[in-house]
C-alpha cells in the first residue's frame, strides 16, 4: 500500500470518526426545558437535578413555608430571588465537581442522543447545605 493510499484512509477513518463524536453531542430539550447550567446543543456529559426537591432544601423555601409568605408580596418576590441565585450557583458547583457540562431539569431531556445522563440532585443539595 502507498503512503497516498494510507493516508487517505487515515483521513477518511478519522472523519468517520469526528462525524460519529458530533453526531453524539448534545441533548435535546423538551418545549419550554430549563437549562441551569451549560449548552444543551453542545454538551457530551449532561445531567439533571430534581429542581423541587434542591428547591424544597433552600433556607428561602423553607422561610417561604414555616412562615406562610404569600406569593406576589415583595418578601416572597425577595425570597424567590434568593433561592434561584443559591440554586444556581450549587449546580454550577455541582456541575463543575463531577465534570458536567449541562444541567437541566429532570423530565426536560427529550432526546439524550445516546449520551448518558447523570443525576447530580443529591450534589447539588448537598451544596445547598454547606
Amino acid at each position: 500500500m502507498s503512503i497516498t493510499t494510507t493516508r487517505t484512509i487515515t483521513h477518511a477513518l478519522a472523519c468517520l470518526l469526528l462525524a460519529g463524536v458530533a453526531l453524539a453531542q448534545g441533548i435535546t430539550t423538551k418545549r419550554g426545558g430549563v437549562v441551569l447550567y451549560g449548552n444543551e446543543s453542545n454538551c457530551t456529559q449532561p445531567a439533571t437535578i430534581d429542581h423541587r426537591r434542591v428547591q424544597r432544601a433552600t433556607p428561602e423555601w423553607k422561610t417561604i413555608r414555616s412562615e406562610g409568605v404569600k406569593r406576589g408580596s415583595a418578601r416572597y418576590d425577595l425570597l424567590i430571588t434568593r433561592m434561584n441565585d443559591r440554586i444556581k450557583t450549587a449546580v454550577s458547583d455541582a456541575a463543575q465537581n463531577e465534570s458536567c457540562d449541562c444541567v437541566v431539569r429532570k423530565g426536560d431531556i427529550k432526546n439524550a442522543n445516546g449520551l448518558t445522563v447523570a443525576d447530580l440532585t443529591a450534589a447539588v443539595v448537598a451544596g445547598i447545605n454547606t
